[in-house]
C-alpha cells in the first residue's frame, strides 16, 4: 500500500485545525516535536490503495521572520520535513498572508492551495480560475460544513501539488472588517473579555462547587459527588473488618478514584467552554488589538481567560492553555495559572481567618482578600522570572486578522474535546491516583506502626523536621506539616489541619503569623494534578523551575507580610 505524507500549514486563525479534524476524524495521535514542547498532531486517511498521513503544523503569523517557537518549528517542518506536499490553508481575512507563505513553501515542496471558510466569503474567481492564476491546485473548503473535503482528499491521494507562479489580492470582506473594528476596540474588548472570564468562573463555581452570589446551588457536581464518595468510603469501612485494610481501601484507593473523577469532570467542563470560545473566534476577536499591550506587560494575551478559569480550579485552566496559539503563550499561561488561588485555597483562607480572628472579626474580610492581592502582584514578578530564565515571551497574534465569528461545527468540536480529554486521562490521571494513594501511608503510619492519631504519623515527623524553616514566620510544626498535603491536593490541607490541630495552633498565633500563613498558602505550590498538566504543556524543565520559583516567591512574600505587619503592630 502506497503512503503519502502531507503537512497542513497556514496563518493562525484560518480554521486549519478544524480542516485537519474534518479530514481525519478521531484517529489522531499527539506527540511533541523532538527537543521541544511544541505539540504535533498526526492522523492517517485511507483511500483505495493509498494511505495519506496528514500532519497539522502550528499556525504561522510572522511569515518573513518567525518570532515564536511554534512558527520556527512549523517553518522547519514545511521546508525540511519529509513530505510529499504541503497544503497551505487560507481564509477570506488572511489570503495575502497565506499566498506569501505558499510562495515560500512551494520553492521546496509541492503545494495545494486551500481557500477555507468559503461559506463566509467567496472569492471573485472559481477554483479553476484561481488555480490557473496561482499555478497550483486550488480547493474551496468550509471545514465547519465539510464542503470540499472529499476533493481535497482526492488531490492528496493523487500526490497533487505544484509551485506558485502567480499572485492575487483579495480585500478583507467589509463585514469582517466592521466586526473587527467594533468588537476589537480596546475598551469594549477589555470589558467583554473580563465579563466572559467572570461568567465562566461563576458558571464553574455554580455548576461544579455549588457556590453562587445568591446562595448554594443544590445540584452542583462536587458536593453531590463528595456526598456519594463519603457514603461509599463509610460502606467500605463498615464491611471490612481489618482497620488497616479498610483504611487503605477507603482512604487510599477509593479516595484516589474519587479525586480522579472530580478533577476529570472539572477539566471536561472547563475545556469544553474554552474550546467553544476559541473555535467560535470570539477570543481571537476580543484580544486582537490588546495582544501587543498585554504581551508587553508579560501577560499571555489569550491566556487571560485561562487565568480567570484558574480561580475556580487550576487543573482545567492549565489544561485549556494547550489550545492557545504560540509556544510562549502556552508555556507562560500554564506556569502562571498556579499563582491564581483556586476555590480550595479560598476554603483554607476562610477557615483560617474565621478560626484565628474571632476576637477581631472586622479583619476577616481583609485577611481573606490579602492572599489574593499578594498572589496577583506576584504574577508579574513570576512572569519576569520565567521570561528571563526560560528565554520565552508572550507573542501577540495580531498580524493576521482574527477568525470571523462563527458557530463551531458540532462534530469537529466534539472530536477536539474527546481527543483532548483522552490525552488528559492517559497522561495525567494515573499520576494523580498514585500521589493520592501515596499520601495514605504518610498520614496513617508512624515510627510505632499503624496509627489513627495523625500527630504520631510520619507526616507529623516531617513537619517537626521542617519546623525551623517556618520559624521566621512564627509558624509551628503542625501548620507546616498540613501544608505538605497541598502538593497532593489543596482540598487535603483542611483535613490535615483538623487532624493535626493546626487550626487551633493558628488561633493562638499573633496576627503577623496568621497573615504570613495566608499569603504563603495562596501560591506556595501547585497540586500534583496541576503540575502534571503543566508538564504536558510546558515540559519537565519549565515545570520543575516553576515549582522552585513558586516556593521561593511564596516564602519571600509571606516573610515581607510578616515583617511589615509586625512593624505596624508595634
Amino acid at each position: 500500500m502506497a503512503t503519502l505524507r502531507y503537512a497542513l500549514a497556514g496563518p493562525a486563525n484560518v480554521g486549519k485545525s478544524s480542516l485537519f479534524y474534518a479530514l481525519t476524524g478521531i484517529y489522531v495521535r499527539t506527540a511533541n516535536y523532538p527537543g521541544t514542547t511544541v505539540e504535533i498532531r498526526r492522523a492517517s486517511i485511507r483511500r483505495g490503495g493509498v494511505t495519506i498521513e496528514v500532519v497539522d503544523l502550528p499556525g504561522i503569523i510572522n511569515i518573513k521572520s518567525p518570532v515564536d517557537e511554534d512558527e520556527r518549528v512549523a517553518f522547519r517542518e514545511a521546508f525540511e520535513g519529509t513530505y510529499d506536499g504541503v497544503v497551505v490553508v487560507a481564509a477570506p481575512h488572511a489570503i495575502k498572508e497565506a499566498i506569501e507563505l505558499a510562495k515560500l513553501v512551494s520553492q521546496k515542496k509541492p503545494v495545494i492551495f486551500v481557500y477555507n471558510m468559503v461559506d463566509l466569503a467567496k472569492p471573485p474567481w472559481t477554483e479553476e480560475e484561481l488555480s490557473k492564476i496561482l499555478g497550483v491546485p486550488v480547493v474551496f473548503t468550509s471545514a465547519v460544513k465539510r464542503v470540499g473535503i472529499n476533493k481535497l482528499t482526492e488531490l492528496m491521494t493523487k500526490g497533487a501539488g505544484g509551485k506558485i507562479t502567480g499572485d492575487v489580492h483579495i480585500e478583507v470582506p467589509a463585514v469582517a472588517a466592521l466586526k473587527t473594528g467594533i468588537f476589537a476596540r480596546p475598551p469594549f474588548a477589555v470589558a467583554t473579555l473580563l465579563s466572559l472570564g467572570l461568567a465562566m468562573l461563576f458558571f464553574l463555581l455554580a455548576f461544579m462547587e455549588g457556590v453562587t452570589p445568591f446562595g448554594e446551588f443544590p445540584y452542583a457536581f462536587i458536593p453531590t459527588w463528595d456526598s456519594i464518595s463519603e457514603s461509599v468510603a463509610e460502606a467500605i469501612k463498615a464491611s471490612v473488618g481489618d482497620p488497616v485494610l479498610a483504611s487503605l481501601l477507603a482512604d487510599g484507593l477509593w479516595d484516589a478514584l474519587s479525586t480522579v473523577v472530580s478533577i476529570s469532570v472539572y477539566v471536561l467542563v472547563a475545556l469544553a467552554l474554552v474550546l467553544f470560545f476559541e473555535d467560535s473566534g470570539l477570543i481571537g476577536l476580543l484580544t486582537y488589538k490588546l495582544e501587543r499591550r498585554l504581551a508587553a506587560l508579560g501577560i499571555p494575551p489569550r491566556g487571560v481567560v485561562c487565568l480567570l478559569v484558574g480561580a475556580s480550579c487550576n487543573v482545567p485552566a492549565v489544561s485549556t492553555a494547550r489550545v492557545l496559539w504560540g509556544h510562549g503563550n502556552r508555556l507562560l499561561t500554564a506556569l502562571l495559572v498556579s499563582y491564581v488561588p483556586c476555590v480550595a485555597r479560598l476554603a483554607i483562607f476562610t477557615a483560617v481567618a474565621v478560626a484565628a480572628l474571632t476576637k477581631t472579626p472586622y479583619l476577616i474580610p481583609l485577611a481573606i482578600f490579602l492572599p489574593y492581592a499578594a498572589a496577583f502582584a506576584i504574577v508579574w514578578v513570576a512572569s519576569a522570572v520565567y521570561r528571563l530564565m526560560l528565554g520565552v515571551k508572550p507573542a501577540p497574534a495580531g498580524e493576521v486578522p482574527p477568525t470571523p465569528l462563527m458557530l463551531p461545527n458540532g462534530r469537529i468540536y466534539l472530536t477536539k474535546l474527546a481527543i483532548s480529554m483522552k490525552d488528559f486521562l492517559i497522561k495525567v490521571v494515573l499520576l494523580i491516583a498514585i500521589f493520592v494513594v501515596a499520601l495514605w501511608p504518610l498520614t496513617h503510619f508512624g515510627p510505632s506502626g499503624y496509627t489513627e492519631d495523625m500527630a504520631a504519623s510520619y507526616l507529623a515527623e516531617f513537619g517537626r523536621a521542617i519546623e525551623p524553616l517556618f520559624a521566621p514566620l512564627g509558624l509551628p510544626w503542625n501548620v507546616a506539616a498540613s501544608l505538605v498535603g497541598g502538593w497532593v491536593f489543596k482540598e487535603v490541607v483542611l483535613g490535615l489541619m483538623e487532624g493535626l490541630k493546626a487550626l487551633d495552633a493558628l488561633a493562638a498565633l499573633p496576627l503577623p503569623s496568621v497573615l504570613a500563613f495566608l499569603v504563603f498558602s495562596a501560591f506556595y505550590s501547585a497540586c500534583v494534578a496541576t503540575l502534571a498538566a503543566a508538564y504536558r504543556t510546558a515540559g519537565a524543565k519549565a515545570t520543575a523551575l516553576s515549582a522552585v520559583v513558586q516556593l521561593a516567591l511564596a516564602y519571600a512574600a509571606a516573610y515581607l507580610v510578616f515583617v511589615a505587619t509586625s512593624v505596624l503592630a508595634h
